[in-house]
């Protein structure tokens, strides 16, 4: 962009979009003050939001830094589909490029920088020219104008591959930027050269794989005419979570059948006590895809306010005339299904999960926000505050508690679903197992099923009877199912 010279049109793209992104003036503020540490009064004054987005955007323009604007108002929200639209439209990308790489680490725009040289005609970089884009936008703007090279691989694929060569990628940006670039590179191998122990497993199952069998059940549309209530139920197999992407690769993600409900319904509905006989029917489907998956396979229920406190990982599966709870055997997580449709907190939940990721192998004590409160309200103010990401609660939380630790975007919760033991210590006991690092919580929770398992028998306490885990990663969510009538 030259500085002033930006075309009308874009500019009112970009203040719709800013509009869009951060609709009240305190949001703004805070954008400007958190990603560029100026204040909103030193750029533009009013009280009309359209106008003094309009003065910001001036501002960026006349100091040529509108490609700034646009980096900082995404690192601030990151999941707003506007501005996404913005850099996937202007410069033919796709938005699972953004969502690896925004909110942008810390300190990346120099093997940016180092990354766009390299793609440069012939390695060259004329020292003539003005200086280096110091924004990933003016870097797609430099890129677009770049012809395709003989190696018939678009300017912003070797951009990829070059970033990765700098080694200034986060380990976990990197995995995803090396699958996004197998997903869009016409030649991979040239750009992702495979080690010769590699090439030499190449036909070999990869037994680092970790699989997931997603479970979707979603209130029917019937739902308040029936007596008893009825569900739509789904599932899709992930062999390995590392080659698929919700939004662009679904070709190995195996969308699994469903059996016919009973009865003489024109609909596939099914009730609560359905579930074990679909669960194993689903289970039995995955022996097809994968002989691997046995004992690392996740379990992901996707399901309603009213079920989250239903005790799902209890359900018994049988075989050989011996059952045993499916929270014992696999590992169990759940999700809120509210976060599939409509979500409006997508940015502030992304950069929370970021916040997890980034804090994966501290202690989970060290970070678990502990919450008492009898109120709703009083929940979701105290979450706000402190700006939590991983909480614990005291009590197995209402339909409208959910409601609003899905509007504080919280990744993970975990509560009891009763703490009322005469014979052993909940709090000493929660405390014990939360002695582990955040990334290793959920196979810790299995464990502590699996410990009570045989106590049940005995009818014995354990708080493994009771554990709910919610693990709410936003990169991992089912493809678009259709439903017949499921």
């Amino acid at each position: 962009m030259n500085a002033g010279n930006t075309p009308g049109y874009l500019l009112a793209q970009i203040e719709s979009a800013l509009l869009r992104a951060f609709p009240s003036k305190t949001k703004l503020e805070m954008m400007l003050r958190h990603q560029f540490s100026k204040n909103l009064e030193e750029i533009a004054r009013g009280e009309d939001l359209t106008e003094i987005v309009y003065k910001v955007a001036l501002y960026f323009d006349a100091k040529n830094k509108l490609g700034n604007l646009l980096d900082g108002a995404l690192n601030e929200n990151p999941g707003n589909y506007e501005l996404k639209q913005l850099y996937s439209e202007k410069f033919k990308i796709s938005p699972s490029l953004l969502s690896i790489l925004f909110p942008l680490p810390n300190n990346i725009i120099e093997a940016m920088q180092q990354a766009y040289q390299a793609c440069c005609p012939n390695n060259l970089w004329d020292d003539w020219e003005n200086e280096l884009p110091d924004s990933f936008y003016e870097i797609l703007e430099k890129l677009d104008d770049t012809p395709q090279g003989t190696d018939n691989e678009k300017p912003i694929v070797q951009f990829v591959a070059r970033l990765l060569k700098t080694g200034d990628i986060p380990e976990q940006t990197a995995e995803k930027l090396k699958q996004w670039i197998k997903q869009n590179a016409n030649n991979v191998s040239d750009l992702l050269p495979q080690t010769s122990s590699q090439s030499q497993n190449h036909q070999q199952p990869n037994l680092d794989a970790q699989p997931y069998l997603l479970v979707k059940v979603d209130p029917s549309k019937q739902y308040h005419q029936q007596r008893q209530p009825n569900y739509q139920v789904s599932a899709c197999f992930i062999p390995d979570i590392s080659n698929y992407d919700y939004l662009r690769n679904h070709q190995n993600c195996k969308i699994l059948e469903t059996p016919p409900a009973d009865g003489e319904s024109e609909q596939d509905l099914f009730s609560i006590e359905d579930l074990p006989k679909l669960i194993e029917f689903f289970l039995d489907q995955l022996i097809k895809y994968s002989r691997e998956y046995d004992d690392k396979l996740r379990i992901v229920f996707f399901l309603p306010y009213a079920l989250l406190n239903y005790e799902i990982e209890r359900i018994e599966i049988k075989e050989n005339n011996q059952s045993i709870p499916i929270g014992s055997e696999y590992c169990v997580i759940f999700r809120s299904i509210g976060r599939l449709k409509n979500y409006k907190h997508q940015g502030k939940w992304l950069r929370k999960w970021r916040q997890v990721q980034n804090l994966c192998q501290t202690i989970c004590l060290a970070n678990f926000a502990f919450s008492n409160f009898e109120d709703w309200s009083e929940l979701y103010s105290h979450l706000e505050q402190i700006n939590a990401i991983v909480v614990k609660l005291n009590h197995p939380p209402c339909e409208e508690k959910l409601k609003a630790i899905d509007r504080a975007a919280i990744p993970v919760t975990l509560w009891l679903r009763q703490n009322n033991f005469t014979t052993i210590n909940c709090k000493q006991a929660l405390d014990q197992l939360l002695n582990c690092q955040i990334n290793q919580l959920p196979e810790k929770v299995k464990e502590q099923r699996l410990q009570a398992f045989p106590k049940a028998k005995k009818k014995q306490e354990h708080i493994g009877h009771h554990l709910a885990l919610l693990w709410e990663d936003p990169d991992l969510l089912p493809p678009q199912i259709n439903y017949t009538t499921l």
